[in-house]
């Protein structure tokens, strides 16, 4: 049984208003690897429609020194949100690592008659897509993969795009050199008891242990699914990015411009904002009920 999550300070405002106005129950946003809310302004700016909007901070998960999972985090954040909204229909959005959290807190309420109303999940795939897939299936996603990003790096080098080039090589050296080295650099920040500096909490290696420890169980509704088109050809066969295997409703799939680094801002986050807003108006359209799930 997970214990819960220790809270940091009694008055760390966990929960962050990124627009106040609306009416009806607010969309809660949940960010990425380094917790911080602010990835979603310009997704908020763009929203359009009479919704209040909050993020819930967990860039504070950087300085803990306890071991978390995933659904730890979802309940601490359940117990968070219901300080601003008691009852459902909850509306939730979490990009990468928060796309994990929005989905296990929907999945916790899926046993109440009026849970999640919305889980959008952006560019978050299933940490269990590989499991998922049998053994020769398996083999052909690596492989595509593989292909697929020596292709790219090869047609940047023969345009003579080096710096495109250069900045995918730094990207990627700099993600497997982190989750190598981060742990022993977080303790010793800790040791001197100094915060993790901004650039390093995005490679924080305790979300990334909960990212690859979480197997996300069955869900009976439907989830929306951004997914960004860089995500390659390795998605071809299945364009939920693994989610179609555990969601029992419908998967929603959208497919916009970008990487995963850049989808949270324009072009691709006002596609991602006026999509939102169409399935947060259908969802308007129905009866408000106030009972609650406890």
């Amino acid at each position: 049984m997970n214990m819960p999550l220790s809270a940091p300070k009694p008055d760390y405002e966990y929960l962050v208003p990124l627009r106040t106005s609306g009416s009806g129950p607010p969309l809660f946003c949940f960010p990425g690897l380094g917790g911080n809310v602010f990835i979603f302004r310009e997704m908020v700016a763009a929203l359009r429609g009479g919704i209040s909007v909050y993020g819930v901070d967990l860039e504070w998960l950087c300085e803990s020194r306890q071991h978390f999972t995933v659904e730890q985090v979802a309940e601490f954040c359940l117990d968070v949100i219901r300080t601003r909204q008691k009852c459902g229909p909850y509306y939730f959005c979490g990009y990468s690592f928060g796309g994990l959290v929005a989905y296990e807190m929907a999945k916790e309420l899926s046993t109440c008659d009026h849970g999640a109303g919305l889980v959008a999940l952006l560019d978050t795939p299933n940490p269990a897509l590989i499991k998922t897939l049998s053994q020769a299936a398996s083999a052909r996603f690596r492989k595509t993969y593989v292909i697929d990003r020596l292709k790219k790096y090869t047609l940047h080098l023969l345009r003579g795009e080096l710096k495109s080039l250069t900045s995918r090589g730094l990207a990627f050296v700099t993600s497997r050199a982190g989750q190598f080295f981060m742990p022993a650099i977080k303790n010793a920040f800790q040791i001197v008891n100094r915060p993790l500096p901004d650039v390093l909490k995005s490679n924080d290696p305790g979300f990334h242990a909960a990212w690859h420890s979480y197997v996300p169980s069955s869900y009976d509704q439907d989830i929306i699914c951004f997914r960004v088109e860089e995500r390659g050809p390795e998605h071809a066969d299945d364009p939920s990015m693994g989610w179609e295997a555990c969601v029992r409703g419908k998967v929603h799939v959208h497919v916009v411009s970008g990487s995963h680094v850049d989808m949270m801002s324009a072009p691709a986050v006002v596609e991602i904002s006026e999509r939102l807003a169409g399935y947060l108006d259908r969802h308007a359209t129905h009866k408000e009920d106030t009972t609650c799930c406890k």
